[in-house]
């Protein structure tokens, strides 16, 4: 019986919690995607230019990237130097269309998944595919990317 209680319970709190203005009352979480979509794209064209100071911007002091064929990276300055080595003049990233999810992340931000593509640079058809995960964890005045999953990288079949 008092487990049927606690669930009854924490059921009532989490039901009134989600009809309740989930990310900041500045921003209903019905504009969430075009939101999370307009930074995808200043993220991912700061990424393709190698603009270091965007992504500076974009990106937590304190991000934390999981990615499953390189590990994990502790800090945006360990991410720009892994982007400066590793994609700067090699590679660019494309957004494969129809893949983008967003959800709200109640009093912290937003959670963006969705599935990219990557070819190398100055070449138009994609060699590895993969998927990802992106916690945008909003302040009130700004969007920082605090958390990245980036898995399941594959070869590209069909470009």
């Amino acid at each position: 019986m008092t487990r049927f209680i606690l669930a009854l319970a924490s059921s009532a709190a989490f039901s009134g919690a989600a009809s309740a203005q989930t990310v900041h009352a500045s921003i209903p979480d019905a504009e969430l995607p075009e939101i999370i979509g307009k930074l995808d794209q200043k993220h991912f064209d700061a990424f393709n230019s190698c603009d270091v100071d965007t992504l500076f911007t974009l990106f937590a002091e304190d991000v934390e990237f999981f990615h499953d064929l390189n590990g994990r990276i502790l800090n945006r300055e360990q991410f720009i130097q892994a982007v400066r080595k590793n994609i700067c003049g090699k590679v660019h990233r494309r957004a494969l269309p129809g893949t983008m999810e967003v959800f709200p992340m109640a009093k912290i931000g937003a959670i963006q998944m969705g599935q990219h593509c990557f070819a190398e640079t100055d070449k138009s058809d994609c060699i590895q595919r993969a998927r990802y995960y992106i916690l945008w964890r909003f302040d009130g005045a700004n969007w920082r990317i605090a958390k990245v999953f980036s898995y399941d990288h594959r070869p590209m079949t069909g470009g």
